[in-house]
Protein backbone atom coordinates (compact mmCIF):
# COMPACT_ATOMS: atom_id res chain seq x y z
CA UNK A 1 0.00 0.00 0.00
CA UNK A 2 1.20 3.52 -0.77
CA UNK A 3 2.53 5.70 1.99
CA UNK A 4 -0.47 7.75 3.12
CA UNK A 5 1.79 10.55 4.28
CA UNK A 6 3.52 10.94 0.93
CA UNK A 7 1.75 14.13 -0.14
CA UNK A 8 4.56 15.22 -2.43
CA UNK A 9 4.47 11.84 -4.18
CA UNK A 10 0.70 12.10 -4.64
CA UNK A 11 1.05 15.62 -5.99
CA UNK A 12 3.63 14.60 -8.58
CA UNK A 13 1.54 11.60 -9.62
CA UNK A 14 -1.64 13.69 -10.05
CA UNK A 15 0.34 16.13 -12.20
CA UNK A 16 1.51 13.27 -14.45
CA UNK A 17 -2.05 11.95 -14.78
CA UNK A 18 -3.23 15.47 -15.62
CA UNK A 19 -0.72 15.70 -18.48
CA UNK A 20 -1.68 12.22 -19.71
CA UNK A 21 -5.39 13.10 -19.74
CA UNK A 22 -4.65 16.28 -21.70
CA UNK A 23 -2.68 14.24 -24.23
CA UNK A 24 -5.58 11.81 -24.58
CA UNK A 25 -7.99 14.69 -25.17
CA UNK A 26 -5.70 16.32 -27.78
CA UNK A 27 -5.34 13.07 -29.73
CA UNK A 28 -9.08 12.41 -29.72
CA UNK A 29 -9.82 15.97 -30.92
CA UNK A 30 -7.20 15.98 -33.68
CA UNK A 31 -8.14 16.04 -37.37
CA UNK A 32 -7.81 12.27 -37.40
CA UNK A 33 -8.87 11.12 -33.92
CA UNK A 34 -6.60 8.44 -32.53
CA UNK A 35 -5.41 6.74 -29.39
CA UNK A 36 -2.13 8.23 -28.10
CA UNK A 37 1.01 6.37 -29.11
CA UNK A 38 2.36 3.88 -26.56
CA UNK A 39 -0.71 4.44 -24.39
CA UNK A 40 -0.41 0.97 -22.84
CA UNK A 41 3.13 1.70 -21.62
CA UNK A 42 2.00 5.02 -20.18
CA UNK A 43 -1.28 3.77 -18.71
CA UNK A 44 -0.29 0.47 -17.08
CA UNK A 45 1.86 2.04 -14.30
CA UNK A 46 -0.95 4.51 -13.58
CA UNK A 47 -3.54 1.73 -13.46
CA UNK A 48 -1.44 -0.12 -10.88
CA UNK A 49 -1.03 3.09 -8.89
CA UNK A 50 -4.77 3.76 -9.05
CA UNK A 51 -5.57 0.29 -7.78
CA UNK A 52 -3.16 0.83 -4.90
CA UNK A 53 -4.68 4.22 -4.06
CA UNK A 54 -8.16 2.69 -3.98
CA UNK A 55 -7.05 0.47 -1.09
CA UNK A 56 -6.54 3.49 1.15
CA UNK A 57 -9.06 3.78 3.98
CA UNK A 58 -11.50 6.62 4.46
CA UNK A 59 -13.88 8.53 2.20
CA UNK A 60 -11.01 10.46 0.59
CA UNK A 61 -7.87 8.87 -0.81
CA UNK A 62 -5.74 12.03 -0.86
CA UNK A 63 -4.97 14.57 1.85
CA UNK A 64 -6.88 17.50 0.41
CA UNK A 65 -8.31 20.71 1.82
CA UNK A 66 -11.79 20.43 0.28
CA UNK A 67 -14.13 17.68 1.56
CA UNK A 68 -16.47 18.48 -1.34
CA UNK A 69 -14.09 16.88 -3.86
CA UNK A 70 -14.96 13.24 -4.46
CA UNK A 71 -11.42 12.11 -5.22
CA UNK A 72 -12.26 8.43 -4.74
CA UNK A 73 -14.80 8.58 -7.58
CA UNK A 74 -12.27 10.47 -9.73
CA UNK A 75 -9.70 7.72 -9.17
CA UNK A 76 -12.18 5.05 -10.28
CA UNK A 77 -13.20 6.98 -13.40
CA UNK A 78 -9.57 7.54 -14.41
CA UNK A 79 -8.85 3.85 -13.88
CA UNK A 80 -11.81 2.83 -16.05
CA UNK A 81 -10.78 5.20 -18.85
CA UNK A 82 -7.18 3.98 -18.88
CA UNK A 83 -8.29 0.34 -18.83
CA UNK A 84 -10.58 0.98 -21.82
CA UNK A 85 -7.83 2.77 -23.74
CA UNK A 86 -5.28 0.06 -23.01
CA UNK A 87 -7.68 -2.65 -24.16
CA UNK A 88 -8.55 -0.72 -27.32
CA UNK A 89 -4.90 -0.11 -28.20
CA UNK A 90 -4.10 -3.82 -27.92
CA UNK A 91 -7.00 -4.97 -30.11
CA UNK A 92 -6.64 -5.80 -33.80
CA UNK A 93 -9.01 -2.97 -34.75
CA UNK A 94 -8.54 -0.18 -32.21
CA UNK A 95 -11.66 1.91 -31.61
CA UNK A 96 -11.85 5.07 -29.55
CA UNK A 97 -13.95 4.74 -26.39
CA UNK A 98 -17.22 6.64 -26.50
CA UNK A 99 -17.02 10.37 -25.68
CA UNK A 100 -13.29 10.05 -25.10
CA UNK A 101 -12.48 13.76 -25.41
CA UNK A 102 -15.24 14.84 -23.03
CA UNK A 103 -14.32 12.25 -20.42
CA UNK A 104 -10.61 13.06 -20.62
CA UNK A 105 -11.19 16.82 -20.31
CA UNK A 106 -13.56 16.38 -17.37
CA UNK A 107 -11.09 14.14 -15.57
CA UNK A 108 -8.23 16.53 -16.37
CA UNK A 109 -10.23 19.33 -14.75
CA UNK A 110 -10.76 17.08 -11.73
CA UNK A 111 -7.02 16.38 -11.58
CA UNK A 112 -6.32 20.12 -11.55
CA UNK A 113 -8.74 20.68 -8.66
CA UNK A 114 -7.28 17.77 -6.68
CA UNK A 115 -3.75 19.05 -7.29
CA UNK A 116 -4.68 22.53 -6.03
CA UNK A 117 -6.45 21.04 -3.00
CA UNK A 118 -3.42 18.92 -2.09
CA UNK A 119 -1.22 22.03 -2.30
CA UNK A 120 -3.63 24.00 -0.09
CA UNK A 121 -3.69 21.21 2.48
CA UNK A 122 0.12 21.10 2.53
CA UNK A 123 0.31 24.87 3.05
CA UNK A 124 -2.13 24.74 5.98
CA UNK A 125 -0.66 21.65 7.64
CA UNK A 126 1.34 22.51 10.79
CA UNK A 127 5.08 22.00 10.65
CA UNK A 128 6.03 19.04 12.82
CA UNK A 129 8.95 19.50 15.17
CA UNK A 130 11.50 16.68 15.30
CA UNK A 131 11.01 14.17 18.12
CA UNK A 132 14.53 14.68 19.44
CA UNK A 133 15.68 18.18 18.53
CA UNK A 134 19.40 18.75 18.77
CA UNK A 135 20.11 21.26 21.56
CA UNK A 136 22.28 24.26 20.70
CA UNK A 137 25.91 23.92 21.76
CA UNK A 138 26.86 25.38 25.11
CA UNK A 139 28.65 28.66 24.45
CA UNK A 140 31.02 28.31 27.39
CA UNK A 141 32.03 24.79 26.39
CA UNK A 142 32.51 25.89 22.78
CA UNK A 143 34.80 28.75 23.81
CA UNK A 144 36.74 26.45 26.14
CA UNK A 145 37.28 23.94 23.33
CA UNK A 146 38.43 26.70 21.01
CA UNK A 147 40.97 27.99 23.54
CA UNK A 148 42.27 24.48 24.19
CA UNK A 149 43.06 23.95 20.51
CA UNK A 150 46.57 24.32 19.19
CA UNK A 151 47.10 27.07 16.67
CA UNK A 152 47.48 25.77 13.09
CA UNK A 153 51.09 27.03 13.08
CA UNK A 154 51.99 25.04 16.20
CA UNK A 155 50.08 22.02 14.93
CA UNK A 156 52.01 22.10 11.65
CA UNK A 157 55.31 22.36 13.55
CA UNK A 158 54.38 19.39 15.72
CA UNK A 159 53.44 17.43 12.61
CA UNK A 160 56.78 18.30 11.03
CA UNK A 161 58.72 17.12 14.09
CA UNK A 162 56.68 13.92 14.29
CA UNK A 163 57.30 13.17 10.62
CA UNK A 164 61.04 13.73 11.05
CA UNK A 165 61.08 11.18 13.88
CA UNK A 166 59.13 8.68 11.79
CA UNK A 167 61.44 9.28 8.84
CA UNK A 168 64.50 8.53 10.97
CA UNK A 169 62.93 5.24 12.07
CA UNK A 170 61.86 4.17 8.58
CA UNK A 171 63.69 1.55 6.52
CA UNK A 172 64.34 3.98 3.70
CA UNK A 173 64.55 7.57 5.03
CA UNK A 174 65.91 8.79 1.70
CA UNK A 175 62.96 7.60 -0.36
CA UNK A 176 61.41 10.18 -2.74
CA UNK A 177 58.05 9.80 -0.99
CA UNK A 178 59.49 11.26 2.21
CA UNK A 179 60.95 14.16 0.27
CA UNK A 180 57.61 14.82 -1.44
CA UNK A 181 55.84 14.79 1.92
CA UNK A 182 58.19 17.35 3.46
CA UNK A 183 57.99 19.52 0.36
CA UNK A 184 54.20 19.55 0.56
CA UNK A 185 54.32 20.40 4.24
CA UNK A 186 56.67 23.31 3.51
CA UNK A 187 54.17 24.60 0.95
CA UNK A 188 51.31 24.34 3.46
CA UNK A 189 53.29 26.24 6.10
CA UNK A 190 54.29 28.99 3.69
CA UNK A 191 50.73 29.45 2.46
CA UNK A 192 49.34 29.53 6.00
CA UNK A 193 51.81 32.24 7.05
CA UNK A 194 50.38 34.50 4.34
CA UNK A 195 46.88 34.26 5.84
CA UNK A 196 46.11 37.14 8.26
CA UNK A 197 45.05 35.96 11.71
CA UNK A 198 41.71 37.53 12.65
CA UNK A 199 41.91 36.83 16.38
CA UNK A 200 45.43 36.02 17.63
CA UNK A 201 44.08 35.33 21.14
CA UNK A 202 41.76 32.58 19.91
CA UNK A 203 44.41 29.89 20.33
CA UNK A 204 46.05 31.20 23.50
CA UNK A 205 46.94 28.50 26.02
CA UNK A 206 45.31 28.90 29.39
CA UNK A 207 47.62 29.05 32.38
Amino acid sequence: MDNWNSQSGDLEWVERVYELLREIARCSLSEIPKIPDNISQKALPSIQKLQSIQQRPGPQVFKISSPAINDREWVEQVRQLLVELTGASLSERPRLPENLAGRALTLADGAKKIKESIEEYSDKAPVQEPDNPVPPPDKALTEENEHSLLSPDRALNQLLQSLKIQRAKSYNPESPEWQQLFTLLDVVQSVYKKIPVVNPNLYRVRS
